[in-house]
């Protein structure tokens, strides 16, 4: 979609601006919902991608808002050199000190420094646009390029912005991450964990204007009823592990833990890979060297509603994430809350934001990072007691209950803007769909 061309470019309603490396993005429908739900409550917004989607768009409500509420534009078009051709004879010294100010902040990430000055142009476009669209407060997701974006607007606009962070690039030595946050209204993170290390390790000057939020599940999820298990013999136990086939992920603990357990077992065990990835067919090479291809089953990826009902059947969810420096870690993987959602006890490891969420014992399990004999201990006391995992199951659901219920963090997210932003209020209309 492209405002420009429409005839209502000229808007007198107030609305967000909010800005997106890439929407939709197939891994990020956490954002989508985010989105639905603020739209549900009549906010006005406007969704600036900063690249085109590289896949397909499947997800209606995604379809919807790429058609409705969403600006694209290339990196460097007519308009976007323009843009900044005009910024720069109107604003020298703000166009100077910017582009300094990135320099210079970001030194400690050098080759972060062309991606930040790459985006100087389409982001003064952007401002113009948002102008005309009557956006008067704009809404970076992700720490990298869309806060960049957001703080270059802020600068030659004179408006607020926020940051919503979800982990990427926070961990290791980020300056300009600082010097952005520092300018910023306030900042949302989607995990205790996350929002801890930038209060404290980022060196922020408000480190009080950070803030909690947690994601909602999809509705899709939270509208199912748990799957009743009662009927089952107790003759066999489904597995199940969802993720990217990445080293992150850890699924080569899982094969090596359930191999340690071959001939201990009376019972029959399927365990289920869903994804797909740089490293599948390594797995694969691994379950067959461990003696255990016959009990693994790698599905690939898998439409969202085939991934629920797997789901549903499984007996056991399981995932062994881990650390690796240079990959962004996992916050708390949404498929570890949608299985825990439906009742599915989950075994995993005690890494990053997981334990927010998974509480040993009681909502789940968990083992150290990489323990591949504690994996199998854990494994073997909940394939062998279909009663823990009942009782696991439910206390899982409970949890999510609390800390994912949709609607208190969408009411939690609106009255931050409502408190740091004086004009959110003026950026209401019908809960509708309508630009």
């Amino acid at each position: 979609m492209n405002f420009a061309n429409q005839n209502d470019t000229q808007s007198d309603t107030q609305r967000l601006g909010i800005v997106i490396s890439m929407f939709p993005e197939l891994h990020e429908t956490f954002i989508l919902r985010e989105l639905v739900a603020l739209e549900k409550r009549g906010l006005q917004f406007d969704i600036y991608s900063l690249q085109h989607p590289r896949d397909p768009i499947t997800i209606d409500d995604a379809i919807r808002l790429s058609q409705e509420r969403t600006y694209y534009s290339n990196l460097i078009t007519l308009a976007t050199i323009t843009a900044f051709l005009k910024n720069a004879i109107r604003h020298p010294v703000t166009m100077l000190s910017s582009i300094s100010n990135v320099c210079w902040q970001g030194r400690d990430r050098p080759l972060d420094i062309v991606k930040n000055l790459a985006i100087l142009p389409l982001s003064l476009h952007i401002a113009d646009i948002g102008k005309q669209r009557g956006v008067v407060h704009w809404h970076g997701h992700w720490a990298n390029i869309p806060t960049t974006a957001c703080w270059y607007i802020s600068r030659f606009s004179k408006q607020s912005w926020s940051a919503a962070i979800h982990g990427e690039d926070i961990f290791s030595a980020n300056q300009f991450l600082t010097y952005k946050l520092d300018a910023a209204a306030f900042s949302v993170v989607c995990s205790g964990y996350f929002c801890n290390h930038l209060k404290t390790q980022l060196g922020l000057q408000q480190p009080e204007h950070v803030h909690l939020n947690y994601h909602g599940l999809d509705p899709r999820v939270v509208e199912r009823k748990p799957y009743d298990r009662s009927n089952s013999d107790g003759s066999s136990v489904t597995l199940v592990s969802i993720g990217r086939m990445v080293p992150t992920k850890g699924h080569d603990v899982l094969i090596n833990a359930l191999a340690s357990l071959k001939g201990t077992l009376d019972k029959t065990i399927r365990l289920k890979f869903i994804g797909s990835g740089p490293i599948e067919q390594e797995l694969k090479d691994l379950a067959e060297k461990q003696g255990v291809a016959s009990e693994v089953e790698f599905c690939g990826a898998m439409a969202f509603e085939d991934v629920l009902q797997t789901l549903e059947s499984a007996d056991l969810f399981c995932l062994a994430p881990r650390l690796i420096p240079g990959h962004p870690p996992d916050g708390i993987p949404n498929v570890i809350a949608e299985a825990m959602a439906l009742g599915v006890p989950v075994l995993t490891t005690r890494v990053s934001a997981i334990p927010e969420l998974v509480e040993d014992g009681v909502s789940g399990k968990l083992v150290e990072v990489d323990d591949v004999p504690a994996f199998a201990q854990a494994l073997s006391s909940l394939i062998n007691n279909a009663e823990l995992r009942k009782t696991i199951g439910e206390a899982a659901q409970q949890k999510v209950d609390l800390l994912f219920n949709q609607q208190n963090n969408i009411q939690e997210l609106l009255e931050l803007f409502d408190q740091y932003v004086p004009q959110a209020s003026n950026c209401y209309g019908d809960p509708s769909n309508d630009q």
